[in-house]
């Protein structure tokens, strides 16, 4: 029997050359998680802008069977990454608005920073002042400490991993967040970004990969 994570694969096998197949297959596909996916990937690949709007309205409706504040966030990136490269920037900044709300219910800052990493790298691409929003949102969650009051370990490696993308979208950001960070951690950030300085934006922020699953 085919899982979701295989359908998803195979659209993406076929999408960059049978953009309708990929399509009607993603369309098949039961899980919601792996459907969203999968239908964004068609939807990048779509040869018409109608086919194309279909197929992400479809993703990020179905996205929200999902419930979960911060698993409606991360797999709602893929369709808002397939907006961005539609060029689709004035949907893609009230989308943007959507998704922060509802993470903003989510009361785990790691749940929170797990979801707002993939929305930063979908709208990466995107207008200075919409991405320059997340990545403020993103590291405002990397550096909450948790319930119990001890240091978000996992947001602060998440924010490491990502301040050479956010240093891209906006420099003095990226500069005050390496004063938040401890010593160990500002010391590798530095050597990150000053590796990245010829890397492209899509490669520091690569989630979501429309291209490939």
């Amino acid at each position: 029997m085919n899982t979701g994570t295989q359908l998803r694969n195979r659209v993406a096998a076929i999408a960059t050359t049978k953009p309708l197949e990929a399509l009607e297959l993603a369309k098949q596909i039961a899980d919601p998680w792996f459907r969203c996916q999968a239908l964004s990937i068609a939807a990048a690949h779509a040869r018409d802008q109608r086919t194309r709007n279909s197929a992400i309205d479809e993703a990020l409706r179905v996205a929200n069977e999902l419930r979960e504040p911060n698993r409606v966030v991360t797999v709602s990136s893929w369709p808002l990454k397939a907006l961005v490269l539609a060029g689709q920037m004035s949907r893609v900044s009230s989308e943007v608005e959507r998704l922060l709300r509802l993470i903003a219910t989510e009361p785990s800052p790691v749940r929170r920073a797990d979801a707002l990493r993939f929305l930063l790298g979908a709208v990466s691409p995107a207008l200075p002042p919409v991405a320059g929003r997340v990545a403020r949102e993103f590291a405002s969650a990397c550096l909450e400490p948790l319930a119990s009051g001890k240091r978000n370990a996992r947001g602060e490696s998440h924010l490491e991993t990502c301040l050479p993308g956010i240093a891209r979208i906006d420099s003095n950001l990226a500069q005050s967040l390496l004063a938040r960070l401890t010593p160990a951690g500002a010391d590798r950030a530095e050597r990150a970004l000053s590796a990245a300085r010829n890397v492209p934006l899509d490669e520091l922020l690569p989630w979501p990969n429309l291209g490939a699953a």
